[in-house]
This record gives structure tokens, sequence and C-alpha cells, in this order.
């Protein structure tokens, strides 16, 4: 070291590690395709052996907690009906839940008939999920069983208005999804039109104003939703004679236009137009009796600044109800366009829009993993998905298998660029 310099504090000395050609032994990177196709069967033979494992794990947890819905305490009940719920959103499981059925069923039918609040709630978010994981075989006996405890406890008062509320929503798609019989559909019918008969108007034709009356507003309202949602399964000539001859009715429909809850008048909008959709069928000139009486009030309410009412709640008002006024201006309905499964779906009806929200609510993440695997959500969003025989969709890598990917051949580049490196400064060197 020259004198008058010191070695510094944070100085190292640098070491030179010999190159060794075992490193490379086996690597030729005369073909950088070879390589990156080989890089990308080992990922993916990687990615199938994950993927098992992940199933497997998963089929083994669902069996426990299978196990621990009959725990003897109330919160464990219910957060093992959470964690069902969970994981019947990721996968579709039907090979190993059609074994389980009979103790599925008993175990939900006890939860909703004697369980507490929050088994109630969680037992009911679980029931469209199971209805269609269970297997087509078990689920006639299944609806049979369940549909009749989840009624009951959407009318339950001792239970709260949460959980009520989501008994309404998946009773509506349970029978929206599975139901055949026509009287069965009816009397849920009925039974939705008696929860939101608390919002009518009263006799004099005054807007109930108590707290009660906005309290309940969201279950009035999921109920109001549930109602429209069934009516869906009539057709056109049907839906007119039950428009005209039972309960609600057009007045009614627009009477709760006024109710002091801003979920009942939402709801009432959206009916109001499914229900104008659904009588109408192919005949764009159909009108009701009322219709020229509700637009100004369709009007007022796509252009209400009260301020008493919260910001946000005028502004989702204002713009659902220009959207309803247009359809009964105009007869144009804002269509939407969503992707389930790799398939583009057109939402250009109020039917069609209704029925992906209360789907996409009730199944939550499984709507996608369960689409491809069950026919009776596949004819409900009118999904085509591709034929049997149809070529698979190629293998697409994430960001972080490119990644890894990419590293490893750059790395393997820079390997291969030493080595030729090295062989011409030997041969310079002679």
């Amino acid at each position: 070291m020259p004198k008058g310099k010191k070695k510094g504090k944070y100085e190292h000395r640098r070491t030179e590690v010999p190159y060794s050609s075992d490193e490379d032994a086996g690597i030729d990177m005369t073909n950088d395709n070879y390589s990156e196709t080989s890089g990308a069967s080992d990922l993916r033979s990687n990615h199938d052996d994950t993927e098992n494992d992940n199933q497997e794990k998963l089929e083994e947890k669902v069996l426990e907690i299978i196990d621990a819905l009959s725990a003897r305490a109330n919160a464990a009940r219910a957060a093992a009906f959470v964690a069902l719920r969970n994981a019947l959103q990721r996968r579709y499981l039907a090979h190993l839940l059609s074994g389980q059925r009979v103790t599925l069923a008993d175990h939900v039918t006890k939860a909703l008939r004697r369980g507490r609040d929050g088994e109630k709630k969680a037992a009911a978010a679980v029931v469209p999920l199971l209805a269609l994981q269970i297997g087509e075989e078990g689920t006639e006996e299944f609806l049979a069983e369940v549909r009749p405890a989840l009624a009951a406890a959407a009318v339950d008062k001792t239970a709260s208005l949460e959980t009520r509320t989501e008994c309404c929503s998946s009773l509506a798609v349970l029978c929206y999804l599975l139901e055949d019989d026509l009287t069965e559909v009816l009397e849920i019918m009925s039974m939705f039109e008696t929860i939101f008969s608390g919002s009518y108007l009263r006799d004099d034709g005054s807007v109930k104003v108590s707290g009660a009356a906005v309290e309940e507003g969201v279950w009035h309202a999921a109920a109001l939703d549930g109602w429209a949602l069934l009516l869906l399964l009539a057709a056109p000539p049907h839906a007119r004679a039950l428009l005209a001859e039972r309960a609600p009715g057009f007045a009614r429909l627009a009477g709760l236009l006024d109710a002091c809850s801003l979920e009942v008048r939402l709801a009432a909008g959206g009916a109001l137009a499914t229900a104008h959709e659904r009588a109408s069928g192919d005949d764009d000139e159909y009108e009701w009796s009322g219709e020229e009486d509700v637009l100004p009030k369709l009007e007022r309410l796509a252009r209400d600044s009260h301020k008493f009412r919260a910001k946000r709640d005028r502004k989702l008002q204002r713009a659902t109800f220009r959207d309803i006024l247009k359809y009964f201006e105009e007869g144009v309905v804002a269509g939407e366009r969503v992707r389930v499964c790799g398939a583009a779906l057109a939402l250009q009806s109020w039917g069609a829009r209704g029925a992906y929200g209360a789907l996409a609510a009730a199944l939550g993440a499984g709507l996608a993993a369960l689409a491809p695997h069950a026919p009776p959500l596949q004819a409900a969003l009118g999904l085509e998905l591709p034929a049997a025989g149809a070529a698979p969709p190629r293998h697409r890598l994430n960001k972080l298998q490119r990644h890894l990917q990419n590293s490893a051949n750059n790395k393997a580049r820079t390997v291969a660029r030493n080595k030729s490196r090295d062989k011409r400064s030997a041969a310079l060197a002679l």
C-alpha cells in the first residue's frame, strides 16, 4: 500500500471468484428459444402441481369446516358458516359436497330455525352457494328443506333487520335459480309483498314518516327487489295478469316512490321499470292507466336537490331515476357490459341488470367460479361458454411467472457471454 494512503473504513478487498465451467454443464445457449420453451414448460408443471396441492388443502379445510358446523358454541358455528361461504366462493366442490348434502341441509335448517342472530345471517348467506354446489341430484331435496326455514327467518321479528334482509335476498336468488314450481314462486312473492307493504302510503295518500319506517327501509327494499326478481320468471301475459289481479300492482309500486326511505324509493323505481318491461314483452306501445301520472314524479326524483338529504343520497337518487325516466319517456335502457369467465354479457334490459346485480351480490366471487359448472347459473345469466370439445384457452403466465422466466433467461445469457469472453481472452493471451 503506498505511503500516506490509509485503507478506508468501508473499503473492502476485491476478491475474484474463478469461473467454473461446471456451473454451465448441460446449458447450451446457442438457441434462446429452447431455453424459453423449457422454462415455460417447467413453470406450467410447477403451476399444475401447486394447483393440485391447493385443491387438496382446500378440500381438507372444507371438511374441517363442515365438522365445525356442529360445534356447541353459537359463535363457533357462525364463524364456520362464514368460512364455508368463503371457501365455496373460491372453487367448485360439487364432487366433495354431494356426499354431504344431507348433513349440510340439516345444519343450515337448524341454524335458521334455532340459531342466534349472527348464525342465522351467516347460514342465510351461504344458502345460494350451497344450492349450486351440492350437485343436481340433491337440489330438489335441499330446496324443499331449506326454503321454508329461510322464508320463516325472513319474517322473524326477533331477528335483526340485517339478518332479515339477508334472508330475503338469499331466498329470492334461491327461488330464481332453482325453483320450478310456479305455485311456490307466487307464495314467496306474496310473502315479499307482505313485507314491503309496510312502506305503502296511508289510505289518505300521505307518506308514513316514522323511525320504524326509516329503519326497516333496507328490509323492505330487499323484499321489493326479490319480488321484482321473481317476476322475471313469469311470461309477459302472466306478468300482466299478476299486476292486474294481485298486489302490489302498478299503482302501489308508484306510491312507493314517495317513501321516506331512500332504499325503498330506489327499489321501487327499479321494480316499476322491471314490471313495465316484463308486462309489455315485445309490445313497445304497452301502457298502464297511470303511466302519465308517474312521469312527473319520476322527473322530480331525477332532479331532487333537497338539502335535508345527504349529498351522496341525492347523487345516487338522481343518477338512478334519470335512467328510469329515460326508459319511460324514450324506451331506452342504459346498457352495461360485464365479463364472466371470459364471456361478455350485455345487460340491455332492466330485468338483466336486476338479475345480474342480485346474483353478483349473493354469490360474490363465486359467480365466476361457479358459472362454468352450474347450468342454472348459466341459464340465468344467458351465458354462452365454449363447447366441451373446443380447444382449451392457452395458458397465460401471470406477472410474477413472466418476471421469473425473464430473469432466468437473462442470467443464462449473461453466463454464456462471460464464458465466451473468457475464451477470447485466453486466445488473445496466446
